[in-house]
């Protein structure tokens, strides 16, 4: 699979990070969500093909969440494809660059609850805060949540905390 790559690539990456243990659904959103803002933060173009949504937990991806939701709250420990029959969707192994940023996103955020990770895409400030208040809390079904909103955001971080881009 090629770059840009789906949600359930970077999922199922983190997936087989997880080993065992597996994570639940919306813990892999949020690490996919976290891939796709520090991605944005060095380059230009999304790394992941479908932009991020506001939903009640956070930014979610659809087609990700189309995927996932049947687990519920259970933990995923396989890999996942998108139809029956099909080969579960990954980031290509010699792409170092995707991998690089996985292990480091698995590193900052893999310890992390479920819930401290919503929390922290739901902090003031962040995209899905500014998209949310935009829409005074009334958010449209399947809005997205702007590209340069997030790059910016995480551009921001990155500069805060002193990341070399």
């Amino acid at each position: 699979m090629a770059r840009p790559y789906t949600p359930l690539a970077f999922a199922n990456e983190f997936i087989v990070k997880s080993g065992a243990n597996g994570l639940e659904h919306m813990k892999l959103q949020k690490l996919v969500y976290m891939c796709y803002g520090w991605w944005l933060a060095k380059h230009d173009e999304p790394i992941i093909d479908e932009q991020p949504q506001v939903w009640q937990h956070g930014p979610v991806f659809h087609s990700l969440y189309f995927v996932l939701n049947s687990f519920g709250h259970k933990r995923i420990t396989n890999a996942q494809c998108r139809m029956f029959g099909d080969k579960p969707d990954r980031v290509d192994i010699g792409d170092d660059d995707a991998h690089d940023l996985i292990h480091w996103v698995w590193v900052k955020y893999g310890a992390r609850s479920a819930f401290y990770l919503s929390d922290l895409t739901h902090r003031d400030g962040s995209p899905w805060r500014q998209v949310v208040e935009g829409f005074e809390y009334r958010v449209p079904r399947n809005t997205p949540i702007p590209i340069d909103t997030i790059k910016g955001h995480f551009r921001e971080i990155a500069s805060e905390r002193g990341f070399t881009l």
